[in-house]
């Protein structure tokens, strides 16, 4: 028990400034949500607003590895956004702060039980909606989160989720 809460300490000061932080063999994963990105099975919280070095070390060590990519957008409608890719979920971030996330991966389990994979015809069952088309695919909103549908059919597989700050052109 003293074990877990000297971890979940160290997580929370690795998002606020660059602390170490351990993790015992992956078992910590990310569940991302309307307002940044939770640690499974722990309280603590990487929240966007936070500084991105500090960001970057917490995720680092929950996921295990470092990113894949890191490149800068200065054409994005919010402005430049550093983008950041992970395999499993990319964070973007904007003035040194974490501003957003994305993910199509099935599997990261968001915080309301969503994942890339759920179908356009699980999501109206759980009350999901109203979807609505755009460029991009058919978009829909559940929690704060929102997600892109490739087209109408209940069949259909969410391609994406993301909260927050993202770089989509429209």
């Amino acid at each position: 028990m003293i074990r877990a809460l000297a971890a979940a300490a160290l997580l929370v000061l690795a998002a606020c400034g660059g602390a170490e932080v351990t993790t015992r063999g992956g078992t910590a994963q990310l569940r991302p949500d309307a307002n940044g990105l939770a640690i499974a099975d722990n309280p603590l919280r990487i929240d966007f607003g936070r500084a991105q070095e500090g960001v970057l070390t917490a995720v680092t060590r929950v996921l295990g590895a470092p990113p894949a990519n890191s490149v800068t957008n200065s054409e994005c409608g919010a402005g430049p956004l550093q983008i950041v890719q992970y395999a499993e979920i990319t964070l973007l971030f904007q003035n040194g702060n974490f501003v957003g996330w994305t993910t199509d991966d099935p599997r990261i389990s968001l915080a309301n039980g969503l994942s890339a994979g759920v179908t356009r015809a699980q999501l109206e069952n759980g009350g999901y909606g109203p979807f609505r088309p755009t460029t991009l695919g058919v978009e829909f909103e559940a929690d704060g989160i929102f997600g892109l549908l490739p087209d109408n059919d209940a069949a259909t597989p969410i391609d994406t989720l993301w909260a927050g700050t993202t770089c989509f052109f429209r």
